[in-house]
């Protein structure tokens, strides 16, 4: 089994046990280390945030705040990762307490909605 395919293996056994709309630790810190290392400045405008990600997160014991992480997956596909966050301003990324990373957000532009004075639409 090569590298990759081993990579892959272990993402799905850690996928196995997360929430739908979780992304394994190890794969967030992947990506949001992309985000900090892009070297050309994204045009995003915001993001299309799927309530069953805010929902899923706000569910989570302990959670005071959500805070959101600026990623780029491995295709170049930007996203919002959402976290919650405890009483302590920390973040909630402990998989083994139930704490998840979430994504299924999509940016705009791809995502905008119509035009408006807030997506540079109008």
């Amino acid at each position: 089994m090569d590298s990759k395919s081993k990579q892959k293996s272990a993402e799905k056994k850690l996928g196995d046990y997360l929430p739908e709309n979780a992304v394994p630790l190890p794969i967030a810190a992947r990506w949001t280390q992309n985000w900090r290392k892009r070297k050309k400045l994204q045009e995003i405008n915001g993001y299309l945030i799927p309530m069953v990600d805010i929902t899923e997160v706000r569910h989570e014991l302990g959670i005071d705040n959500m805070r959101g992480y600026l990623a780029i997956d491995d295709s170049g596909i930007n996203h919002l990762l959402i976290v919650g966050v405890d009483e302590d301003g920390n973040d909630m990324i402990n998989e083994e307490e139930g704490q998840f990373v979430y994504d299924y957000t999509l940016p705009c532009p791809q995502q905008c909605g119509d035009g408006n004075v807030l997506n540079g639409g109008k």
